[in-house]
């Protein structure tokens, strides 16, 4: 594993034993743990279950057809974002400390409200078109405003101490 790929959770538990901490300090660590982890995966998850609901309802319910060409719309927008991120920032993923990506967590919360913003417009094209555009801007829009969360927990991180490990 490169520099790179090698994420600094910023956690003591590497340094401190768990036998020497309390079964309720270990459980509170361990949700701490999953929020950071699946944060992103989760808000993304939202976004595009509620896209898919916003579109079902706008067009009067979907068909095989129409749910294929959603999936379809989200898969070439992730391929299509993730193309362009190598293309351009070819130095990979940043390897953001637990503070940065507990506050990124957190601020996820943005991403999920451009993407269903984008979701609730695109919802209301005409026919088939409806589905794949709907799929397509919510993941761009998650993707796009997700980077903009890292920027906010970034400063945030700068000049606070919430979401520091103990």
């Amino acid at each position: 594993m490169d520099d790179e790929e090698r994420e600094d959770d910023g956690d003591a538990s590497a340094e401190t034993p768990l036998v020497s901490e309390g079964r309720f300090e270990v459980f509170g660590r361990g949700v701490r743990t999953a929020l950071r982890n699946n944060a992103t995966a989760y808000g993304f998850s939202i976004s595009l279950t509620a896209a898919y609901g916003l579109v079902n309802t706008a067009s009067g319910g979907g068909s095989a057809l129409e749910t294929i060409s959603f999936a379809f719309g989200a898969a070439v927008a992730f391929v299509l974002v993730g193309g362009i991120a190598v293309a351009f920032f070819p130095h990979g993923r940043l390897g953001e400390g637990g503070q940065v990506a507990t506050l990124a967590g957190g601020f996820d919360i943005l991403s999920v409200m451009a993407a269903i913003t984008a979701a609730y417009g695109f919802s209301h094209l005409p026919g088939l078109a409806a589905w794949p555009a709907t799929a397509f801007a919510t993941v761009v829009a998650y993707l796009l405003v997700g980077g903009v969360d890292v920027l906010i927990a970034r400063r945030v991180a700068q000049h606070s101490s919430f979401g520091e490990s103990q």
